[in-house]
């Protein structure tokens, strides 16, 4: 008996195995983006509270907070401090698209800032919950401009 080799798959075949890989990734995708943002919101909280550590250390040794400065530059008062708490990653963009900044405002006295993130409203509301209370309008992080701010002394 012979056997005869199928060379090919029908288009049925085809299109059973595309219509399979569409709904997998319909269900991937979303769920990959998702546990990314909670990575990036994770990492970003994480710095954020090791940042505010080490102004609450400063002002707990000096007396004082240090003086506003340009966003991404460490002020020269907390040097020290950010190389006892290896915080090297201070001039970088942080993992929600942000420059770090720390900052004297009008509407408070000190905060450790993010200006101009990338990310989205939805996710930075998401950010909000993980470190504060998910309203970006009150509470200890709050959104004023294009800037997100941790606030340390009103």
């Amino acid at each position: 008996m012979i056997w005869l080799h199928k060379q090919a798959m029908t288009l049925v075949e085809v299109l059973i195995t595309v219509s399979l890989i569409a709904m997998l990734s319909a269900f991937l995708i979303p769920a990959v983006s998702q546990s990314l943002q909670q990575r990036e919101n994770g990492l970003t909280a994480s710095r954020l509270r090791i940042a505010v550590n080490a102004f609450e250390l400063c002002l707990a040794e000096t007396g004082a907070y240090p003086e506003d400065v340009s966003r991404a530059v460490v002020p020269p008062e907390m040097t020290d401090y950010f190389r006892d708490l290896e915080i090297d990653w201070w001039p970088e963009v942080n993992a929600l698209g942000a420059k770090w900044d720390w900052d004297k405002n009008n509407n408070f006295a000190y905060s450790v800032s993010m200006v101009d993130p990338a990310a989205s409203k939805k996710q930075l509301r998401k950010f909000d919950a993980l470190v504060d209370d998910g309203d970006l309008t009150a509470g200890t992080f709050r959104k004023v401009g294009t800037r997100y701010h941790y606030i340390l002394e009103e």
